[in-house]
């Protein structure tokens, strides 16, 4: 395959809805970069700092990459059990699992591809 993009929505607790544009890069190991102010490259942030605590509500991918999936990050830290499979995350599919991952304020959240 090759890298694609994808869109990381998470719901703030002030109920605002937050839209972050993801490069995912075509490779295990890898870092996937986010850009909240347009879109994402290989070289944006290899993390997000969040303004208000939020709960990750959807992670949508346009393709999927050689890496099967990624695991979230939080301050460079895994965060256990928080993992997505890119092939159950494509745009495609309409029924995609919905997540309700809690992250705190300010922290850095980031995605570490397996």
């Amino acid at each position: 395959m090759a890298a694609t993009f994808g869109t990381l929505v998470l719901k703030g607790v002030s109920g605002k809805t937050y839209s972050i544009d993801l490069a995912i890069p075509d490779a295990i190991a890898t870092k996937v970069t986010f850009n909240a102010s347009g879109l994402a490259g290989t070289t944006s942030n290899a993390y997000h700092t969040l303004p208000e605590s939020a709960h990750i509500v959807d992670i949508i991918a346009v393709g999927a990459p050689t890496a099967v999936g990624a695991i979230f990050t939080i301050d460079g830290a895994n965060l256990n059990g928080q993992c997505v499979r890119w092939n159950n995350q494509l745009a495609s599919l309409p029924n995609r699992a919905q997540l309700r991952i809690p992250v705190h304020a300010g922290v850095q959240l980031g995605l570490t591809q397996f």
